[in-house]
């Protein structure tokens, strides 16, 4: 699987490009770099044939660039997120974006995502999989052929694990959610700061447990 990482700049999440038959963005970032951004896209796929901005959940720094690929593809991709945050992204409100000097977009989600729904991903098949704790709308993208996980901010490498004080944070549903990715055969982890893992990334989650369970 061909997967070109964007890694974050400043306030911006990693950004990850994956063409194939299905030339899919997974997260934006803040927008506030999407110039350079774009340029580095251009250099593994054409912008404006990207068939789906996928996001991992509705938080500014991971969605506030979605209006710049939506401009590059001339308004040709679908964007998927949890429906659990369909009409919070569709409002455009957010004192974080605020906060970091930016302006919240008003999205339109065309593919929304739930538990269980299966989506293509350049040339593989992911199964999305609800992980709330970080936030409401937080998901992961599996691979269990690949192996590969797209973590958002519910798990990061060397056992890192998100957030969970942030407004619709919740220790104990992070918690649950770490569980159940650590009992994933993940290979490769994908997250949304910070590197990637591309050997033995099961290890890094189970670690992510042990440091919320006993840190």
């Amino acid at each position: 699987m061909e997967i070109h990482p964007i890694f974050g700049r400043d306030y911006d999440s990693n950004i990850y490009i994956i063409p194939g038959r299905v030339p899919t963005v997974i997260d934006t970032g803040t927008g506030f770099h999407s110039r350079e951004v774009l340029q580095a896209v251009e250099k593994v796929a054409n912008p404006a044939l990207i068939q789906q901005i996928l996001l991992t959940h509705e938080h500014y720094d991971h969605i506030g660039g979605t209006p710049d690929f939506l401009q590059a593809s001339r308004e040709k991709t679908r964007v998927g997120a949890h429906q659990d945050v369909v009409s919070k992204l569709k409002a455009g409100t957010s004192s974080f974006a605020e906060m970091l000097g930016g302006h919240m977009p008003s999205l339109d989600v065309t593919l929304p995502l739930h538990e269980g729904t299966t989506v293509t991903i350049g040339d593989d098949a992911f199964t999305v999989l609800s992980t709330p704790g970080h936030s409401p709308g937080s998901l992961c993208l599996y691979s269990s052929d690949a192996k590969v996980l797209f973590s958002g901010d519910t798990v990061f490498a060397n056992g890192g694990y998100g957030r969970y004080d942030f407004p619709g944070g919740s220790y104990t549903y992070l918690l649950a959610s770490v569980q159940r990715l650590a009992a994933l055969d993940v290979k490769a982890l994908y997250s949304g700061h910070g590197p990637a893992v591309t050997h033995d990334a099961a290890d890094h989650i189970r670690q992510a447990l042990a440091n919320m369970q006993y840190g």
